[in-house]
């Protein structure tokens, strides 16, 4: 059985933790938004995971505003060696309402890295190098589960600390799971960035996945889509396994689901 792609969140300001750092010209703020806590909260520190899109936020130091004026919008990125590199630049964020200062926002912008390596990212404002910052990707080598459970009737999720693939976690049928992969460098160190995965149960009918209901109506039901989780039906072990969607790492939670008490 598998569900479909799990992207944690590419919208800034959904995360719990964040890592930044200045450019080496020191006009430009470079920011990664993570939904799981970091190692490190220097950009530079730490190596960014390959093979998915990772979206930066972008902000102008006083010297930055300085230097680019009304000009911020027109910055345009730029990545060396750019083999196996996808680079989009959505545009400046241009919440502020006031369209008269839409030319002082700086654009943020999307990388997708095949390989892991070292990378220069240039920011360049016309002809010049406006800023720069040195990055570093890396592939991971398995991923660390953040496992939620919501026992049948509960309310709310609890973080369940502890799960292994070599120790089983004993759940009630009708338990509802929730999950979050993080990637782990081959130290055990956690990578920066956002990836997709994908889970599988072993044995498949163990579970069922569960549907985000947002509204119902006399003619139909509206979903949304959101985080993926699923539902423990049968009794007996099952392991579950997520898989990163695009590099050869994976993380498993072995679950002992027991019967319901009345």
């Amino acid at each position: 059985m598998r569900l479909s792609p799990l992207l944690a969140f590419f919208a800034f300001g959904c995360g719990v933790d964040s890592a930044s750092t200045n450019g080496e010209l020191g006009r430009m703020t470079f920011t990664l938004v993570s939904d799981y806590y970091l190692d490190e909260h220097d950009i530079t520190d730490s190596a960014i995971v390959t093979e998915h899109e990772q979206s930066f936020g972008i902000d102008l130091t006083g010297e930055g505003k300085d230097d680019a004026g009304t000009r911020a919008d027109e910055i345009e990125y730029v990545i060396t060696p750019d083999d196996g590199v996808t680079l989009s630049q959505p545009g400046p964020d241009q919440d502020s309402g006031d369209d008269d200062h839409d030319g002082e926002i700086a654009p943020s912008f999307n990388v997708s890295v095949r390989d892991p390596g070292e990378y220069q990212m240039e920011a360049r404002l016309g002809d010049e190098t406006f800023d720069r910052i040195q990055l570093t990707f890396d592939r991971p080598n398995t991923l660390d589960l953040a496992t939620f459970l919501r026992g049948p009737w509960q309310d709310d999720f609890r973080k369940h600390s502890g799960a292994t693939e070599a120790n089983f976690v004993t759940v009630a049928a009708g338990t509802q799971l929730a999950w979050l992969p993080i990637p782990l460098d081959i130290n055990g160190e956690r990578l920066l960035g956002d990836l997709g995965a994908d889970m599988s149960a072993d044995p498949a009918s163990m579970v069922v996945p569960a549907g985000n209901v947002e509204h119902v109506d006399e003619d139909e039901v509206q979903t949304f889509f959101g985080a993926p989780s699923l539902y423990f039906i049968n009794v007996g072990e099952v392991t579950v396994t997520i898989t990163d969607s695009a590099n050869p790492a994976a993380g498993s939670v072995k679950f002992l689901v027991e019967e319901l008490a009345e």
